[in-house]
C-alpha cells in the first residue's frame, strides 16, 4: 500500500492506495495519526478501468473531502464518468 501525505484545510490527511479483489484501484483517506476517515473509491466489476484509474465517490458523506482532493490536484479527473445508481461519478487518477 502506497501513502501520499497532503495537507487539506489545515488538517493533514493521507491517501492510502490499494486494490480491490477485482484488481481495481482502491483509495482510502486516513487522518495524519492513522485513523480511517473515508473510502473515496467505488469498486464496479462492469466498468473497465486502466490500472491507475478509479471511480471517485464524490457524493454523500464524501462530497467535501473529494472536492478538497480535486481542488488540490492530488486527485485528477480523466473527464470520463460512470453512472453508479443515480449518481454520475468521475473516473480519476492519483497525481504523481
Amino acid at each position: 500500500m502506497r501513502k501520499m501525505i497532503t495537507a487539506q484545510k489545515n488538517f493533514k490527511k493521507e491517501l492510502h492506495i490499494g486494490r480491490y479483489f477485482n484488481g481495481q484501484l482502491a483509495v482510502y483517506v486516513h487522518g495524519y495519526s492513522g485513523e480511517p476517515i473515508a473510502e473515496l473509491s467505488i469498486m464496479h466489476n462492469l466498468v473497465e478501468l486502466a490500472p491507475d484509474e478509479f471511480i471517485l465517490k464524490d457524493y454523500s458523506e464524501n462530497e467535501a473531502l473529494a472536492q478538497e482532493f480535486l481542488e488540490s490536484k492530488d486527485i485528477i479527473s480523466t473527464d470520463r464518468f460512470v453512472l453508479i445508481g443515480s449518481h454520475l461519478c468521475p473516473i480519476c487518477q492519483i497525481a504523481d
